[in-house]
């Protein structure tokens, strides 16, 4: 099944660290939700232009740039946002207080929960999260 063309909620995780996006991805999966995952900004862009997620985790800090543009974008497409960092919290400006931002490191289960959450309840606000599960 080709997930670009499912009617099925669409989960883009962009993370650059191979190990933690597999986990990140597992997760996500063992609760039935499909997963595109792209470890850079580049590759999510190409993503962007076959469909739309409704909820993206971003890693911050990308080896091709930071991810404010896309959360950004993402955000204004009405897409869910969750910013992970293992920055200090000052990382993220305020105008992006939109995206949830958890710290790293973060359970993959705690983010498949929230994403689990957010699909259940789109209604709900973002504040800052931080912790390991």
């Amino acid at each position: 099944m080709d997930i670009y063309d499912s009617d099925a909620p669409l989960v883009l995780v962009v993370e650059d660290g191979l190990l933690v996006a597999m986990a990140i991805e597992d997760a996500l999966a063992e609760r039935g939700l499909q997963v595109v995952v792209a470890s850079t900004l580049e590759a999510a862009d190409r993503v962007l232009t076959q469909r739309m997620p409704d909820v993206a985790l971003l890693d911050l800090q990308l080896p091709d740039g930071l991810t404010l543009n896309l959360a950004s974008v993402l955000h204004g497409a009405g897409c869910k946002v969750a910013l992970c960092s293992g920055l200090d919290s000052g990382a993220v400006p305020e105008s992006h207080s939109f995206a949830l931002q958890f710290q790293k490191p973060t359970s993959p289960d705690l983010l498949a929960d929230w994403v689990v959450t957010v699909l259940a309840h789109p209604e709900e606000t973002a504040c800052s999260r931080s912790g390991t599960g």
